[in-house]
């Protein structure tokens, strides 16, 4: 069973390019040009096919509408859309489309066309991740712009699942070859790709689009995967927007340089992400529940946020921020307590000699996996924590890994700690608690934050409730966890962009999965 939550390249990894290719790719924005938004990409776009593994997920949504939107504060709205009904058992929903919506390349949408499209991937095994397509049943199209979903059971966050990047976004008929493989990115959004190769890609203005037209004509995104080289860049006038959490990460400690520049705008909003130390539980010290909890209490979230995110980051307590639906009873922080830390580990037999503890001959020693591809700032995040735990006695071993290396250990759980990100929004919380959690699932290369065949239990039984009955059901997975020490929240990364001063109207969509484009105009 493949997820989208590893194929998403959530950190995905970059080719180190000389800074000369930087320099071809991005063309300097002219002093009066107000048609053209140059947006910096870490990596580039990929093929955007939306059905395969191989292209990141910020530039979809560009392109790609879907049914359901993603709104503030989890709130669904209509997309292409306009109303739906789900019936009382849960069983079936109805929807009523948008007429007089076309594809980029003038194909008209329509119930069938959505039909057609959603039968390439709802009910199949590699998206069965997916909750309503591992209960899809039939599809029945009643009437021009009808379309009904019919359910083997009820998918309990089924239209939320419709608002994801991939694979549930729509694409023309005519974008497909005889085998119904995509041959190019058509979609129903509000813009179109001219040009997509591994440097840039460049969108144009969709005439047909359905909704408000863009102040402007075209948009570059241009790939530069140094990230200080973006910084020059959008200080220069060379780009206009650099940033988000999987388009071109901005550092906090640039992003706080950049706050004192009068030609840059720094935007900084509640996160909508955790990172967090996973245990691998199913050996060594970390199988006791007590060092779990000694290293939690041995951490100082409120120093991390502040050194190591500039103040950008909030200490966590809980598995997800409040900014989630459904994140359940909000946690107190919890405060550095060495001593409370140190009676623990005596507790479970770790008898502290010197500087080190020790038990049955053995020192308490855990390697930690890092990547600064993986997790900006990664590296430095692992040295604070390796001096916080030694207070305790405990010596940590950091592998500093590429890309590729650390989910490879990662997955095959050759670890005792390791840096995790929950999905974020519209994913969680469902995407996180059933793929980074439930032992069954198939999380790939994204590895598990803690694995239990009791914790399995409980979340299968919160993400299959309904109503009232799930909420309290959701409850019980993070009471679970915290009665169980399983997990280990550091810190809620706040959403960090900047972009420069003739962009006019900046705002964060709800997700970071979307560009921020949207009711931008271009000053000269």
């Amino acid at each position: 069973m493949k997820t989208v939550m590893h194929t998403r390249l959530r950190k995905a990894s970059v080719a180190c390019l000389p800074l000369l290719l930087f320099f071809q790719s991005v063309t300097a924005v002219e002093a009066k040009d107000t048609n053209t938004l140059h947006v910096a990409l870490a990596q580039e776009a990929g093929s955007l096919d939306l059905l395969q593994n191989e292209s990141a997920l910020s530039s979809y949504g560009l392109v790609f509408d879907g049914l359901v939107h993603y709104g503030k504060g989890g709130k669904l709205e209509p997309d292409l859309a306009e109303t739906w009904d789900v019936s009382s058992d849960g069983k079936t929903i109805t929807f009523q489309l948008r007429k007089d919506v076309r594809f980029s390349d003038g194909t008209p949408f329509d119930a069938k066309v959505a039909q057609w499209n959603l039968a390439r991937w709802i009910g199949k095994t590699d998206f069965s991740w997916i909750g309503v397509s591992e209960n899809f049943e039939r599809m029945e199209v009643t009437g021009p712009y009808t379309l009904k979903l019919f359910l083997k059971a009820p998918a309990p966050v089924a239209l939320a699942e419709l608002s994801i990047v991939r694979p549930v976004r729509f694409i023309s008929p005519k974008a497909v070859d005889a085998k119904g493989q995509q041959i190019a990115p058509v979609g129903t959004g509000p813009w179109k790709v001219v040009q997509n190769d591994k440097s840039e890609t460049v969108l144009v203005r969709n005439d047909y689009y359905w909704g408000p037209k863009p102040s402007f004509s075209r948009i570059e995104l241009s790939v530069v995967p140094d990230e200080l080289s973006r910084v020059n860049a959008l200080r220069a006038g060379d780009l206009d927007v650099i940033g988000g959490e999987w388009v071109a990460p901005l550092l906090p400690n640039r992003a706080k340089a950049l706050a004192t520049d009068p030609g840059v705008g720094v935007f900084a909003a509640p996160g909508v992400s955790t990172v967090l130390l996973g245990y691998n539980n199913a050996r060594g010290p970390l199988a006791d529940a007590n060092v779990r909890r000694a290293i939690s209490l041995g951490l100082d979230r409120a120093s991390i946020a502040k050194i190591l995110y500039q103040g950008y980051a909030d200490p966590a307590s809980n598995l997800f921020p409040s900014t989630i639906p459904d994140a359940g009873r909000r946690e107190p922080v919890a405060v550095r307590d060495v001593t409370a830390a140190n009676k623990l580990l005596d507790q479970s037999g770790w008898i502290k000699t010197g500087t080190v503890r020790r038990k049955d001959g053995k020192d308490l020693t855990l390697n930690l996996l890092a990547s600064d591809q993986v997790l900006p700032g990664a590296r430095r995040l692992s040295e604070l924590i390796l001096g916080q735990l030694a207070d305790l006695g405990i010596t940590v071993n950091v592998s500093s890994l590429d890309d590729a290396t650390y989910h490879d250990r990662r997955q095959k759980f050759d670890y005792d700690l390791a840096f995790f990100s929950t999905y974020a929004a519209p994913y969680d919380p469902q995407g996180s608690l059933s793929t980074m959690f439930v032992s069954t699932a198939d999380s790939g290369p994204d590895g598990k934050i803690f694995v239990s065949k009791e914790l399995d239990g409980v979340i299968n039984s919160a993400l299959s409730a309904t109503g009232e009955d799930r909420k309290a059901k959701v409850q019980n997975v993070y009471d679970w966890m915290n009665q169980n020490a399983a997990i280990c929240p550091l810190v809620y990364p706040q959403r960090l962009w900047a972009y420069n001063k003739r962009v006019k109207g900046f705002a964060l969509p709800p997700t970071e999965y979307d560009m921020p484009v949207s009711n931008l105009s271009l000053n000269p």
